[in-house]
């Protein structure tokens, strides 16, 4: 993109006119990503990104947008708000290479559904998917400055914690697909209640120029008018005889008249992410076999439910990505009818400002459900449950010195919190360290 097609594009004003015959590759935030050819844009965040201007130009940056008046020997454009600028330069780079832009929101599976409907596409289109949690007013654009000529279809993720944000995302990105995968609690200490949260997560109809699909089972949407997939047999798309364990599910669906036996390497409580990733491969042409192949061969990852084994035969659920309510729900019912001993390591589930309390108090039912257990506690909200025979602890740090001291072996290991516990590194302990267990369960 040229230096004054982009000057064009923010309405900005150029400061420096040198050197002003050269094409950007592409649009970058972090000054230690600039490569030669690059834009940096400066951001006013935790830190202020004109801090590094002179590290990105170092790095070979050819322009640099910036918010405040500096003096540098390269092409600089000033702009009011250098964030705006990042949905403008989005916004921009969607029209100009026109891909279909399927967009994901929901409370609970933007990430495994965003990841089922890559898996399936991508077996008949060049797509390109949301990166890491690249879901907000920032990750969302510079996901979009990775398009290029040759994607067909763009698969992104819209998350949101407060109302006008999606809205916001939406409009910039014109969606041809728009996809809720449910409403439930998260966030509900900022948005005060599950209809604000429904009406934040139907923003994402703001820009949309085509289908919506949702969770034909949720609740609060099944009176939208969408494309349905569940188990209702209200819904268009239906799944029926479901069996699952730990990490793989098998349902049935029927297609004109053909039935189809579907294989998922997930548990059933994630079905829903996989029938509207099916849904829209149908909508979009992909032959039955086809879908089925791919949903066959997905692996779910990056904290999300990931079955791991360590060198004493203890099996870790790995789902420290994120919690809510719903997802703590889905991942404790599984363990219902597990016979083996099992160790619950548990942390907050964060952003529920005055229903804090209210909804960690749900979890003693769910746990007394599950048998031959004990469970561990980690964080500041969730010892407030008092649950019986439970150990609390503060942090990741001091539940990991208590495990040293255990010998734990042939065990049931989930480990589940929300992100900023870094339960993460507990995973780590087991999976790089030798240890085994007797101790008694309760």
């Amino acid at each position: 993109m040229h230096i004054l097609e982009i000057l064009n594009i923010t309405k900005g004003t150029l400061i420096n006119k040198i050197n002003l015959n050269v094409n950007i590759n592409t649009f970058k935030i972090n000054s230690k990503d600039i490569k030669n050819g690059d834009c940096y844009i400066a951001l006013i965040g935790s830190k202020d990104g004109h801090q590094y201007i002179k590290e990105a130009i170092k790095n070979g940056a050819s322009l640099i947008i910036v918010s405040k008046k500096v003096a540098y020997n390269i092409p600089t454009i000033l702009v009011q708000n250098t964030v705006k600028i990042l949905g403008n330069i989005a916004s921009y780079i969607r029209q100009k290479y026109n891909p279909k832009i399927i967009a994901i929101t929901g409370s609970v599976g933007k990430t495994t559904t965003r990841q089922l409907i890559y898996t399936v596409l991508s077996t008949k289109y060049k797509c390109l998917q949301s990166q890491k949690n690249y879901n907000n007013h920032i990750g969302v654009p510079l996901t979009i400055f990775n398009l290029n000529q040759d994607d067909e279809i763009a698969i992104i993720e819209m998350g949101m914690n407060h109302l006008n944000e999606i809205k916001y995302l939406s409009k910039m990105l014109t969606p041809d697909i728009a996809v809720i995968t449910n409403i439930g609690t998260s966030h509900i200490g900022n948005l005060g209640s599950q209809e604000n949260i429904l009406k934040a997560k139907l923003e994402i109809k703001e820009g949309l120029n085509g289908p919506l699909f949702i969770n034909g089972d949720d609740p609060l949407l099944k009176n939208q008018k969408a494309y349905k997939s569940g188990f209702n047999k209200e819904n268009d798309l239906i799944a029926y005889d479901l069996s699952s364990s730990l990490n793989k599910s098998s349902f049935k669906i029927k297609l004109k008249n053909n039935e189809y036996q579907i294989t998922l390497n997930l548990p059933k409580h994630l079905v829903n992410d996989a029938l509207i990733a099916i849904h829209i491969g149908l909508y979009l042409k992909i032959s039955p076999n086809e879908i089925i192949k791919a949903i066959k061969q997905y692996q779910s990852y990056n904290m999300r439910m990931n079955i791991l084994k360590d060198s004493n035969n203890n099996t870790i659920i790995n789902d420290c990505y994120n919690s809510s309510l719903e997802s703590l729900k889905g991942v404790l019912n599984l363990l219902e009818n597990e016979k083996q001993k099992k160790l619950l390591i548990l942390g907050d589930i964060n952003e529920l400002g005055i229903y804090t309390n209210q909804i960690h108090c749900q979890i003693p039912k769910l746990l007394d459900k599950i048998s031959n257990k004990k469970v561990l506690l980690i964080g500041n909200y969730i010892k407030n449950i008092k649950y019986k025979n439970a150990l609390y602890f503060s942090n990741y740090k001091e539940t990991i010195n208590y495990l040293k001291k255990q010998k734990i072996k042939d065990t049931l290991i989930l480990i589940k919190a929300s992100r900023t516990l870094k339960l993460e590194q507990i995973t780590n302990y087991f999976t790089n360290t030798h240890t085994s267990f007797s101790e008694k369960t309760s």
